[in-house]
């Protein structure tokens, strides 16, 4: 009777720390993926942010200065600049190193060309190699993101970036990417 009982109690004594190893191993792997979710929403706050801010200062550099025009686009400018700041920072919180500092470098160009919007107007001829940068550094942002959440880099990304500057449609595709399908 006494073998029956340590085979019932090593039985119980199993089941248990069955349960308290599984229950480890559901909560640390529930808290990396929390961890990933949060560094997914981060990502896609600060890319959505990015659009908004830098067509409004499209928009800046549009309007002739002085007058009400000029003014609520530039309020308009000032929140936004608020919204991306936000964004940023849920990024410096959640990111990884890499894409908080390429969201840094886009930042900066971001403010650079916030900056000349203010002081003057930018032709739409002009626009688009002004925004080259800025786009640059988006373009590096995005492949530190897809890096950091293990996806291959965006060869289309990359090979849109010279007719960017040109004005050419970005849904032309070259040769070379018409064949990896």
């Amino acid at each position: 009777m006494e073998v029956r009982v340590q085979v019932a109690l090593l039985a119980a004594l199993s089941g248990l720390i069955g349960i308290i190893v599984g229950r480890f191993w559901d909560a640390r792997s529930e808290s990396r993926r929390w961890r990933r979710d949060q560094r997914m929403q981060s990502y896609q706050a600060v890319a959505g942010e990015f659009y908004r801010y830098r067509d409004a200062i499209r928009e800046l550099g549009c309007v002739t200065r002085p007058g009400p025009e000029h003014d609520e686009r530039l309020a308009e400018v000032s929140k936004l600049r608020t919204d991306w700041n936000r964004s940023l920072a849920t990024l410096w919180l959640h990111g990884s190193e890499r894409a908080a500092a390429c969201a840094l470098s886009v930042d900066h160009q971001l403010s650079k060309l916030s900056t000349r919007a203010r002081e003057e107007s930018i032709p739409h001829e002009q626009w688009l190699a002004e925004r080259e940068p800025v786009l640059t550094a988006y373009d590096d942002f995005v492949d530190a993101i897809r890096s950091d959440l293990s996806l291959s880099p965006l060869a289309a990304l990359r090979a849109g970036a010279g007719r960017r500057s040109l004005g050419s449609p970005a849904s032309t595709r070259t040769a070379s990417l018409e064949t990896e399908d």
